[in-house]
């Protein structure tokens, strides 16, 4: 597969898709990984501060310098003052052969005009590369009354017709083996809530959430409460690990620094204690994957500071976890070379109290056994995002507290665009059963 996708990058611009669990990411990194092995330059995007974290890379707005201009008036005002910055700006695009934007269902028909405005302005004639899934969580909807367009997502623009893209969709998952749980996700994906799978949905209801098992919520208030609820109840010393954060680069404003640090899934204080239910926060091969759950069995120490943690996974195999370094980069030039300068550095365990977590947080997992609140589901897409962290359909559990119809609940927060559903059923996609 990575050998096709790379054929049609050497001839047309791609947008890459999929649902939850297909393999997106995977292969994503599997293209940088070739690109640089060939030495070509690349610059990784993500249309969030969160999501150019997952990816490796920076925002769309930070590496574009956007600033917080939402249209093109607000954009020349700000680009009079800022001069410098767009011609080492230019000197990078001119020499980028890939540009990859990753979770580009979340960037809006107004910032793709603005990315397609930067790059004919400053002659990119390299490859662009979009990924993402329109099923998932939208962009954040204007009300600016001088916005550009009526309309939102990036595929309306006329930018992305510009493009002309080559579509792939993605179509088997990597994350699940069940073959009728995975029918039933990628009908609830795109907006279908029939009677077989409210009848599914409602074989999976609980009237209380056990205490062992993590729960994903919509709302950040809930999840942190429920966590610290837990962690009070277990009677254990109390350790509070605290990031260690190097800063590189001088000119780096402490507004940005903290907005980095918010935007990591990696707390910057962790508060642990012996018995503590854990989730791993990181992939390392051979020891734990994004999702994985464990607990927390002693913590190693040198001169009184912990240096490593002993975690028992659910397998019962137990691990030593050292912290791991996030790094805050931005895009320069050595010589024709576009290269990743670090910023500033962010050491933490990539661990963080499992008995609760935000839906959004959990973008990226694979979670063997948890249960979904249902109560404040507000976004297209949340639900399905939730669901399809699930690896097996007996590990889902979902909690409803509503007094509303359960059905008819779900009817109204299983919501999708009818721009979404025409764009994917109009458009002409290559589908890969791999």
């Amino acid at each position: 597969m990575l050998y096709e996708i790379l054929e049609i990058l050497s001839r047309s611009n791609l947008f890459l898709t999929g649902g939850g669990g297909v393999g997106k990411s995977y292969i994503t990194k599997e293209i940088i990984h070739a690109y640089k092995k060939a030495g070509k330059n690349i610059v990784i995007l993500g249309s969030t501060g969160i999501s150019a974290v997952g990816i490796g890379g920076v925002s769309c707005h930070s590496f574009f310098k956007f600033g917080i201009s939402s249209n093109f008036e607000e954009l020349k005002l700000l680009d009079r003052k800022q001069r410098g910055k767009l011609s080492e700006l230019k000197k990078i695009i001119e020499s980028c052969d890939l540009l990859i934007i990753d979770e580009v269902s979340m960037i809006s028909s107004e910032l793709m005009e603005m990315i397609n405005y930067r790059l004919i302005s400053f002659k990119f004639r390299g490859r662009i590369l979009l990924v993402g899934d329109f099923y998932q969580l939208p962009p954040v909807k204007k009300t600016d009354p001088n916005a550009l367009f009526s309309f939102n997502y990036a595929f309306s623009s006329s930018a992305w017709n510009g493009l002309n893209l080559c579509n792939v969709e993605l179509l088997l998952s990597k994350r699940t083996s069940d073959l009728k749980f995975y029918e039933l996700l990628s009908r609830i994906r795109i907006g279908e809530i029939d009677s077989e799978i409210c009848e599914f949905l409602n074989s999976r209801l609980v009237e209380e959430i056990p205490n062992d098992m993590t729960v994903l919520f919509g709302r950040n208030y809930d999840a942190d409460r429920l966590n610290e609820q837990r962690l009070s109840q277990i009677d254990a010393k109390l350790e509070n690990l605290v990031a260690s954060v190097d800063i590189y680069d001088t000119k780096l404003s402490d507004q940005a620094i903290d907005k980095w640090i918010n935007n990591l899934n990696s707390p910057y204080e962790l508060k642990l204690k012996i018995g503590a239910k854990v989730m791993f926060l990181a992939n390392k091969w051979g020891e734990y994957f994004n999702g994985e759950q464990g607990v927390v069995v002693d913590f190693i120490k040198n001169e009184n500071i912990i240096q490593s943690i002993l975690v028992k996974k659910d397998n019962d195999v137990i691990i030593e976890v050292e912290p791991c370094k996030y790094e805050l980069y931005d895009f320069g030039l050595d010589g024709d070379e576009v290269t990743q300068n670090i910023r500033a550095s962010f050491m933490q365990f990539p661990l963080k109290l499992a008995y609760a977590i935000t839906i959004h947080k959990s973008q990226g997992m694979s979670i063997e056994r948890f249960a979904c609140s249902l109560d404040h589901i507000f976004a297209n897409g949340q639900l399905y995002v939730a669901l399809s962290r699930a690896t097996n359909p007996n590990g889902l559990y979902l909690y409803y507290g509503k007094s509303a119809n359960f059905q008819n609940y779900l009817k109204s927060v299983v919501k999708i665009d009818n721009e979404v559903r025409d764009f994917y059923e109009n458009t002409k996609f290559i589908k890969e059963n791999i």
